[in-house]
């Protein structure tokens, strides 16, 4: 006796599940959907139990806070990290993680097993409070899974579908080229195995428009069998070409205009704050072998000012006089300061490197 005064018919009542025909009214629904379509909260009461507006106020609160918000959890009070309760044994998606082998400001990098494909992964997981933009991070991970290179780590998938933004990556079993180096100079042959292998990865990469944007040595991984992997494409910038017709412009360049990379490798565009480019990666690389080779970095300020002020004062001759050839003709040509005159590629380094006496393994093939 009492038809619903907005939905007569009950067609709506109908499409949400609420409609009790017998009695022609509809039961108590509470739907909550996001500009996006999708249906992020929903209760259906009994006809004898009321909605409280405040419990409404406070589900809509939590929703708009982003994050993980507990049953208890109310308006001032800080969101569960996802992260902070991720541990060995749980399970994200289809892959059990196993155990925590990097932590960073980003969030955690876990090793994993893929459940559907049963191998093992690196999962990198990134917090709340990471200081990059995880859509913009992510939107580049998209891209760099379009590398398909052995001296590239292979993104295997990116997913943020379960409210927590991760990126799996091929797990690489071997030490960070950081680690290796130690203060101490290489021997030429193995120094010129291993740049040349990053020199290759990297070709590939800027084959494909994509710059690394953040080359150092922690984001190397060298193999026990002397196979060089190049990682964490997090701070990439996409060059002119983009892979991914639907990324956004500010997705793709999210915080072009600030500094990014790490100090010691970064190339004097970017101590500017320029975008990262090719000619920056090449930069990049060259100040990586200059401290394989010499055991010394290239610029060891001790303060964040002093290091930039040393990348843009670099002066490649010095550099250059400090090594054998081919070295000192590629650290000539990749320290040069102004990134027009900055003439060599990585195609070029590689096949230089791999003609190093004493190199026994074949250059790979690029591009």
């Amino acid at each position: 006796r009492f038809p619903l005064a907005s939905d007569v018919d009950g067609a709506v009542s109908r499409a949400y599940g609420t409609y009790l025909a017998p009695q022609h009214v509809a039961l108590r629904g509470l739907f909550i959907i996001d500009p996006n379509g999708v249906l992020q909260y929903k209760a259906v009461h009994n006809l004898s139990v009321g909605r409280r507006s405040d419990e409404v106020l406070r589900v809509m609160t939590a929703l708009q806070t982003g994050g993980l918000c507990a049953e208890d959890w109310s308006p001032g009070l800080d969101p569960i990290d996802p992260v902070e309760a991720l541990s060995a044994g749980r399970v994200l998606s289809h892959y059990r993680l196993e155990e925590c082998i990097g932590r960073g400001a980003f969030g955690c990098v876990f090793r994993a097993r893929d459940m559907e494909l049963d191998r093992p992964v690196a999962l990198k997981v990134f917090s709340r409070d990471c200081p990059l933009a995880a859509s913009a991070v992510l939107a580049e991970a998209r891209a760099a899974a379009a590398l398909n290179h052995t001296n590239v780590c292979t993104v295997f998938a990116v997913d943020d579908s379960e409210g927590i933004p991760f990126i799996a990556m091929e797990y690489v079993d071997g030490r960070p080229l950081e680690a290796l180096l130690g203060g101490a100079p290489m021997l030429p042959e193995r120094a010129a195995h291993i740049a040349g292998q990053i020199a290759a990865g990297m070709a590939a990469a800027h084959a494909m428009g994509i710059s690394h944007g953040d080359l150092k040595p922690a984001n190397v991984l060298v193999r026990d069998d002397g196979v060089a992997k190049i990682l964490d494409f997090g701070l990439a910038r996409l060059g002119e070409h983009s892979l991914d017709p639907n990324a956004t412009h500010d997705a793709r360049h999210a915080k072009a205009g600030g500094l990014k990379g790490t100090p010691a490798y970064m190339s004097p565009e970017q101590a500017s704050g320029g975008q990262a480019t090719r000619h920056s990666d090449v930069f990049s690389l060259g100040t990586i072998l200059y401290e394989m080779l010499t055991g010394r970095r290239a610029f060891p300020g001790p303060s964040i000012p002093d290091l930039l002020s040393q990348v843009q004062a670099a002066d490649p001759d010095r550099y250059a006089a400090t090594v054998d050839e081919p070295f000192a003709s590629v650290l000539r040509r990749a320290l040069v300061c102004d990134p027009r005159h900055r003439d060599i590629t990585m195609e070029e380094i590689a096949r230089a490197l791999h003609e190093v006496h004493g190199v026994s393994s074949a250059p790979t093939k690029l591009p």
